[in-house]
């Protein structure tokens, strides 16, 4: 589809050496900005570009026979201003690659196979080679093989008798020239007699009286000016002191609590910095919400023994460390020496372990730069806290927020100025929230509490903006903003505030919890996704769980609709009871959870894979825990080997939907005319298992258009 009338673009191919045998690289070539949208000056909507395109002998295939056109990434005007273009290379029978690139929009052409890679450290970089000097110079018009490349290189030879004889007359010009200006310099026969002899009568003459002069002037510029210049140095050394004052807070004052609430749209908070895809309020949580645009973040706090703060949420190390007992019980070396957070149990053990952050850090690094949620957990942290802010950070009431359940005081932080976020518990009474109003600006409420409840609390008096708390799924937020909520507290605040999948295939062999990952509960081990140690497999150490994978949703459909395929293997086989069953579901229209033989919140489809080798495909609908089978029967196929890799493909098409077992022609359910459910959420499912041992495991997800 070309690109609107006004609307830069720039064309490109793609020339790579395939790392298997060294001739030209064939394969598919995904494109895809770093930013969900721009807005391009003077057009109306916003414009991604982008797909993915088969590469044969440098040429992307588009489909339709045309040249690929990306956006340039420099569009003056653009918003945002600053993006880039993302490349994911499948050579054909490689693992897949990525690198990033720049687009300029005064291009002719670009050949991606040559562009040079913004982060050349990333790990999944693939170095590839691009045209040679000798190419460009037989693409200049020249004819000849690389030694007649080399010697166009080399001019031809000087004459060394004519540059002797030039260097030999401009030096003997030159020596000649500098004589002759010391001689009319210096008259050696009488100008220092002459001057020596007009000194001295001139000093006789008048030595006294031009001493005197001076002195009497000296003394008089120095009366008459002596207050003016000290006033003037005053004024400077106290102008000098005020900007480097300035130097030190102001440039931190970029964005205000008031400034970033008049912002429109809902606004998006780091819940315990990013907890469900960092591990929560480490340093790594809150860098990673404000280097994607996050500008609020929650900063709960805890004091240790020698009364230093640290992020913390609860009152002890256990949940979160691997220590016990209280916070206040460690002095401040130990828990910087000894303390570090186990995110790896919860979000893989791809991660590094983190160490416990001072509050101070976080407020050196970020104060005024983003609005901050600060929050004292224990009684013990209230005071503390209360004295950092007043004593080390005096402009911290412009973008902090004071934030403090409904049973706790709000009256220090209003005294000093700052705004203040009271959240209560989904059973509060309305007379708990009338003894508070005079002193809260903002409310909170739970994800938990009930849709009456939360628009009762909207539509109190005063209209006080209300927040939720924790949002970590797109289906939370479209409800929340249906009951008036304008601020949510999010654990996984990228994917929660994104519309749009970041994502067509998996790595799972990282070992990292992805975000826009949705298990069943939040903060939760049991439900986590569980990484293998080998092999890049995952899987639900929870009997009858579902994880949701929001970071490839909403799947966007070709023309065709789209492809979804997955390995998939069973470690130990329930002989006790070959019907038991795990797969996946698909189609929702939201990434609200699934769970099988359970009324759901939305429709959707499932399918399933039994100990006994038996492939079914289900409807499933919101009136009933049963689901709908689809075909005409049980689809018979090898019964899986313990351990042994299985491949399922499901193609999803505007009418029809098919699902097979590669492997052999026959195991498939053949094209099934049903367009019931076209929403593009997904997930894994752990089915009907309840003995864990047996659960189903999942690699190498792949998503393509059809």
């Amino acid at each position: 589809m070309p690109f609107p009338e006004g609307v830069p673009s720039v064309p490109v191919r793609y020339s790579i050496t395939s790392p298997a045998d060294g001739g030209p690289g064939e394969g598919t070539l995904q494109l895809m900005p770093t930013v969900p949208a721009i807005r391009v000056p003077g057009q109306e909507g916003v414009f991604t570009g982008g797909g993915t395109y088969r590469f044969v002998d440098g040429q992307l295939d588009n489909g339709n026979g045309d040249q690929v056109r990306l956006l340039p990434t420099n569009i003056n005007g653009a918003n945002p201003a600053v993006w880039a273009w993302l490349g994911i290379e499948q050579i054909n029978g490689q693992q897949p690659r990525h690198f990033y690139f720049t687009l300029d929009a005064d291009a002719e052409e670009v050949d991606l196979g040559a562009v040079q890679q913004l982060a050349p450290d990333l790990a999944q970089y693939l170095a590839v080679p691009g045209e040679s000097a000798y190419d460009a110079w037989l693409r200049a018009g020249n004819d000849g093989d690389e030694a007649d490349f080399l010697a166009s290189l080399i001019g031809p030879p000087g004459d060394i008798t004519a540059a002797n004889e030039y260097t030999d007359e401009a030096v003997s010009e030159g020596l000649t020239a500098e004589v002759q200006r010391a001689d009319a310099a210096y008259d050696p026969a009488g100008a220092a007699g002459d001057a020596y002899t007009a000194a001295v009568d001139a000093a006789s003459s008048d030595a006294a009286t031009k001493a005197a002069t001076a002195r009497d002037a000296a003394i008089a510029s120095a009366e008459q000016d002596a207050a003016t210049k000290a006033g003037a140095a005053q004024s400077a050394a106290v102008q000098a002191a005020a900007v480097a004052a300035a130097g030190l807070y102001l440039p931190k004052a970029l964005l205000t609590v008031d400034a970033f609430m008049a912002q429109s749209g809902t606004k998006v908070f780091g819940h315990r910095g990013a907890g469900m895809v960092a591990p929560e309020h480490t340093e790594a949580a809150y860098d990673y919400a404000i280097a994607h645009g996050i500008q609020a973040m929650e900063l709960s706090v805890n004091v240790d023994s020698e009364g230093q703060l640290w992020c913390l949420h609860d009152l002890t190390l256990d949940r979160t460390t691997y220590s016990t007992g209280a916070l206040n019980t460690y002095p401040s070396t130990g828990v910087a020496n000894r303390v570090l957070t186990n995110g790896r149990v919860m979000l893989g053990q791809g991660w590094t372990d983190q160490p416990m952050v001072p509050l101070r850090r976080m407020l050196d690094k970020y104060l005024g730069k983003v609005v901050l949620f600060l929050e004292p957990k224990g009684n013990d942290a209230v005071v503390p806290l209360q004295n950092l802010l007043a004593t080390s950070y005096p402009h911290a009431n412009q973008s902090v927020i004071w934030k403090a359940h409904v049973g706790t005081s709000f009256v220090w932080p209003k005294n000093n100025g700052f705004r203040t976020w009271c959240y209560v518990n989904d059973d509060s009474e309305n007379s708990a929230l009338d003894g508070k109003n005079s002193l809260v600006d903002y409310w909170g409420v739970s994800t938990s509490m009930s849709s009456t409840r939360r628009k009762e609390i909207v539509q109190r008096p005063g209209s006080k903006p209300v927040f939720s708390w924790p949002v970590y799924r797109r289906s939370q937020r479209a409800a929340l903003e249906a009951d008036g909520i304008v601020g949510l507290m999010s654990s996984d605040p990228v994917y929660v505030r994104g519309t749009t999948a970041q994502a067509t295939a998996s790595r799972w062999d990282q070992q990292v919890k992805e975000p826009g990952g949705t298990p069943q509960a939040d903060y939760n081990v049991d439900a986590a996704l569980k990484f293998s140690e080998t092999g890049g497999w995952v899987s639900i150490n929870r009997a009858r769980a579902t994880y949701g994978l929001g970071r490839y949703c909403p799947i966007v459909p070709g023309a065709g609709g789209y492809r979804i395929q997955i390995e998939m293997k069973y470690d130990q086989i329930n002989t006790g009871d070959l019907a038991v069953h795990g797969g996946l579901y698909l189609g929702k229209a939201s990434d609200d959870p699934y769970e099988f033989n359970t009324i759901n919140p939305s429709a959707g489809y499932h399918l399933i894979l039994r100990h006994n080798g038996v492939l079914r495909l289900y409807r499933h609908v919101t009136t009933q825990t049963g689901g709908i089978q689809l075909g005409a029967g049980d689809i018979l196929t090898d019964a899986p080997v313990a351990g042994q890799s299985m491949t399922i493909q499901i193609d999803v098409t505007p009418t029809t939907i098919e699902a097979r077992r590669l492997g052999n022609a026959a195991w498939t359910t053949g094209p099934i005319a049903d367009a019931s459910y076209r929403g593009g959420y997904f997930g894994l499912s752990n089915g009907s298992i309840s003995d864990v041992a047996a659960r189903p495991f999942w690699r190498n997800l792949v998503i393509t258009q059809l």
